[in-house]
């Protein structure tokens, strides 16, 4: 009944602390949803590719099945450099770079997206 009282002031927006805290937890989540997203709206509204799209999503998946040591290192390598640079205004610009590469180019992000996919398959069965 505590929960339901309707005298008990509500909450006005969500405060910018709270905000900061999401963002710094769920900022690599974020991003990677907007590009994949952008991507999509992108290659179907902007260039009408999105069956391009979809067989570079494949190809790349089958190629990271074939290889999924290099697209691992190289994984680990971008990642190693733009979270352990520490500063974020550059983690910012990465992401920014990213967006608006997703969106130029979105069948090389639909490529990565699936390079990363079947590496992801393959070292998740091997227990890695």
């Amino acid at each position: 009944m505590a929960n339901n009282d309707q005298n008990r002031s509500k909450k006005e927006g969500v405060s910018v602390e709270e905000m900061q805290s999401f963002f710094k937890n769920y900022g690599a989540e974020i991003s990677l949803c907007l590009i994949f997203i952008l991507s999509a709206i992108s290659a179907r509204y902007f260039f009408g590719m999105e069956t391009w799209c979809i067989i570079l999503l494949g190809i790349g998946g089958v190629l990271g099945c074939l290889l999924p040591r290099p697209i691992r290192q190289g994984l680990e390598s971008v990642m190693r450099f733009s979270v352990g640079s520490g500063n974020k205004y550059s983690q910012l610009i990465i992401a920014i770079v990213a967006i608006v590469v997703s969106l130029v180019a979105s069948p090389l992000t639909f490529l990565i997206f699936g390079l990363v996919a079947g590496e992801t398959l393959i070292m998740a069965r091997r227990g890695h």
